[in-house]
């Protein structure tokens, strides 16, 4: 007997990206389209097409993609928007198999402008830096979902992630920064987080915004004791950190609006 799939008692006869339903076995990317495609839109399917590699999943022609992003921006209303292109992978069912092809399902709805400031609650699930599904965009997302879920229940905006050393990581949306002095410290891709086209956009910024970039691990005193911090990713854009676990940070200093205007004009918003 073929294997056969039922939703509520209904049996399906064509059942959709089942490995990626089963499996969490896709990448996605988001970002923000302001009437006109994202300026860094290559960054983001380069990454997408390293996280298709890594899961094995075939990966379609770039031109393709910008076609079925495109397409779905034009059918939809508005001109500041949030899109999510996910590529799902396709194949039988057997947990260990290759997906055979992909599929590719992008969202569009209007992007809600979020706080200038944000609070952080310090997850208490340490991430292992051996993980390598940190690196990648995939479906796996639940552990992000959760953390976020518990700050957001506890009053806090956003959830940090710390590793198995206390380094600082990620938070379950966005990269992280803070300048001491005249050098802007981030976490190393050799932590467990998401290398964030924003994050890299920042970082080739860095020096002629009048700072030196410094990447690797760092404990989370690090963070806390540094003249200001904040978050990225490629929705926000640039967001002030404006607490760590209820401890106030300092005031956004003048300094911190000069990299963030710098950042909004780069990506064209």
């Amino acid at each position: 007997m073929d294997e056969l799939f039922f939703l509520d008692g209904k049996r399906l006869e064509d059942p959709p990206a089942l490995r990626a339903l089963f499996y969490g076995e896709g990448v996605f990317e988001t970002f923000r389209w302001k009437s006109s495609p994202p300026v860094f839109l290559s960054m983001h399917l380069e990454r997408m097409r390293r996280g298709a590699e890594f899961l094995g999943i075939p990966f379609p022609e770039e031109s393709r993609l910008r076609l079925g992003i495109e397409d779905a921006v034009e059918k939809a209303t508005g001109g500041d928007l949030h899109v999510k292109a996910c590529l799902l992978g396709e194949g039988d069912t057997v947990f260990h198999s290759r997906p055979q092809s992909a599929s590719l399902l992008v969202s569009v709805k209007p992007r809600a402008e979020g706080p200038e400031a944000v609070s952080l609650w310090i997850c208490g699930e340490r991430r292992p830096p051996q993980n390598r599904l940190f690196s990648h965009k995939t479906l796996n997302y639940l552990g992000n979902v959760l953390a976020k879920r518990e700050a957001c229940e506890k009053g806090f905006d956003e959830a940090l992630f710390l590793d198995t050393d206390g380094r600082v990581a990620e938070t379950s949306c966005h990269n992280v920064f803070w300048v001491k002095g005249e050098k802007l410290f981030t976490p190393s891709s050799e932590c467990p987080v998401l290398p964030g086209v924003t994050r890299e956009i920042v970082l080739r910024s860095a020096e002629r915004l009048g700072y030196e970039p410094v990447c690797g691990g760092f404990p989370l005193e690090e963070l806390l004791s540094s003249d200001y911090a904040f978050l990225t990713n490629a929705v926000a854009g640039i967001v002030y950190i404006g607490g760590v676990d209820g401890e106030e940070m300092h005031s956004a200093p003048r300094s911190y609006e000069v990299i963030r205007k710098s950042l909004l004009l780069e990506f064209g918003w």
